[in-house]
């Protein structure tokens, strides 16, 4: 008669997580920080550059715009997404995600409204700014958030 033997082997990664050490959480941050600071120029000149992509794709447009370049513009804009908080302009986060909201919802309906998404490229040059004051750029984006939900709702009738 056979007998059967059950072998659990014991998984390396089990045993370091359970093995007390390692850095803080405070002292993860602090490095963490640190890192995005040493990036923190680098950021900004890419995030720039991708400004000047978007004003430069906004001016070759056609009237009316073509899918195509909408589509151009919405991957430009959706590259920067999240640089604004590393390069210290969260703000810039906040438009390009309206400005991809708004290029979405305009696609969507095939319609296509050269004021409204240059409004948006516009307060992207401005929310760039790192001096601007405490809660300036609040109402620059209450008015992105009105721009791209006029375009939201159903289509009227």
């Amino acid at each position: 008669m056979s007998t059967v033997r059950f072998v659990f082997p014991k998984v390396r990664l089990t045993e370091i997580l359970k093995t007390p050490g390692g850095l803080t959480v405070a002292e993860a941050l602090e490095r963490a920080q640190t890192n995005l600071e040493e990036i923190r120029p680098t950021c900004i000149a890419d995030l720039t550059a991708l400004l000047e992509y978007a004003e430069a794709g906004l001016e070759q447009l056609p009237e009316p715009a073509d899918d195509a370049g909408l589509a151009d513009l919405y991957a430009i804009a959706v590259r920067g997404i999240g640089a604004g908080a590393v390069c210290g302009v969260p703000a810039v986060d906040e438009a390009l995600t309206s400005l991809c909201d708004l290029i979405d919802h305009l696609r969507t309906r095939g319609r296509f409204d050269r004021e409204a998404v240059a409004v948006h490229v516009r307060a992207w040059r401005l929310l760039m700014n790192p001096d601007l004051p405490d809660g300036g750029a609040e109402p620059v984006l209450d008015g992105l958030r009105k721009v791209t939900s006029r375009y939201a709702g159903p289509e009227p009738a």
